[in-house]
């Protein structure tokens, strides 16, 4: 695909790379850490089908996405942010630890700073680097 494109991948705001094959070990339905704890996922009948054919026992697959973009990911983020993390602790005056990939913390900040869709490229994240964020100063 070559650098440029990985980079709109990587820094764009509504790009989707390339759908994963659900038998990819990419793909995040096939990581046990992720799918004990998933239950909000509608189920996937065909996966779920093949799947317990080749384990020749049932096997429940639900609906992981196979591709996703900055704006996929803060589908799901901000409303966690916004919706439980806010009133269960900021709110009441306690300090948070979000830990999680670069796409759903370049959402939430984007989110907290007013940062404009086409700045986004523009944010890098450096890896494994803490980042302070205090939200009553905004």
């Amino acid at each position: 695909y070559g650098e440029d494109q990985l980079k709109k991948w990587r820094r764009g705001f509504k790009i989707q790379p390339p759908p994963v094959s659900s038998y990819s070990l990419s793909y995040p339905g096939n990581d046990y850490r992720r799918t004990k704890y998933v239950k909000d996922l509608r189920i996937s009948l065909t996966e779920t089908i093949n799947r317990s054919l080749e384990a020749k026992r049932l096997q429940v697959h639900r609906k992981f996405p196979k591709t996703e973009s900055l704006w996929d990911c803060m589908q799901r983020s901000i409303p966690f942010y916004t919706q439980r993390i806010v009133p269960e602790a900021v709110n009441k005056g306690k300090r948070v630890l979000i830990t999680s990939h670069e796409n759903a913390i370049r959402g939430i900040l984007m989110h907290l700073c007013d940062i404009p869709e086409e700045a986004m490229n523009q944010l890098h994240l450096p890896n494994g680097l803490p980042l302070v964020y205090n939200v009553k100063r905004k």
